[in-house]
């Protein structure tokens, strides 16, 4: 998770994550593939509004792009229907395949339009700071959690540092699977170690009692402003679409 200096980053991020939840819920609630275009579109608007400049976005969205065309394609040549369109071996591409297709791959783009949305403008800190205030998330868990996030840059490096030693010891494994073990157990027993460390901190931070805050992230006009907003529009599209 990032954080920049676009508006909706100013948003509290439980409120944030409620609204985007429930863009979700209505995508899944709907199988007309007109609102599920419409929602994608209001979650494209998201993707826009984050910060990012447009080649930086367009960089991280081409995976995504890839996986909705594969996913468009094993719907629509696997799929079943009655009115046959197009047929060649093992693939049959129905009116009913295909308009199932353009649903599930419209749904999934716009699934991770609006994950996209809430990781390019929501910081961590802030993020479980909010669980903790907002969400009554208890403390040891939120912190947890907040740990478990900062994992994630550690775990980079220490694969790099491995990969880089057994390159100096031109060490080289037979099989992938092998290279898979020689990577993951040190990872994973110093993994093990740091999380022996942190859990000794936490404890001996006295995270049982109650604490005081340095930042409490509050819910403000906006926030609700943007909630009511969002929510209305799309339900809006929901209902008229």
């Amino acid at each position: 998770m990032q954080e920049n200096h676009s508006w909706l980053a100013q948003i509290n991020p439980s409120v944030k994550l409620a609204t985007l939840v429930y863009v979700m819920l209505l995508l899944i609630s709907t199988s007309r593939l007109e609102v599920t275009f419409a929602l994608l579109i209001l979650s494209a608007v998201g993707v826009c509004c984050s910060g990012w400049q447009l080649s930086t976005l367009l960089i991280r969205l081409v995976p995504y792009g890839v996986l909705f065309l594969l996913t468009f394609w094993m719907m629509a040549a696997f799929g079943k229907g009655e009115t046959e369109l197009w047929a060649f071996g093992w693939f049959r591409i129905t009116e009913e395949s295909l308009a199932h297709a353009w649903l599930v791959a419209t749904r999934m783009l716009a699934f991770v339009l609006l994950s996209v949305t809430f990781v390019a403008t929501t910081d961590a800190t802030r993020f479980v700071m909010s669980l903790i205030h907002q969400c009554r998330l208890p403390v040891r868990l939120s912190y947890g959690f907040l740990a478990g996030l900062r994992f994630i840059p550690i775990f980079r490096q220490s694969i790099r540092t491995i990969r880089q030693a057994r390159r100096v010891r031109q060490q080289r494994s037979l099989w992938p699977w092998q290279t898979f073990f020689d990577i993951s157990l040190p990872l994973f027993t110093t993994s093990i170690l740091h999380s022996e460390q942190i859990a000794i901190a936490m404890e001996a931070r006295q995270f049982r009692v109650n604490r005081t805050y340095y930042v409490e992230p509050v819910v403000t006009r906006g926030d609700l402003a943007f909630l009511l907003m969002t929510v209305t529009l799309a339900t809006s599209l929901r209902l008229v679409v």
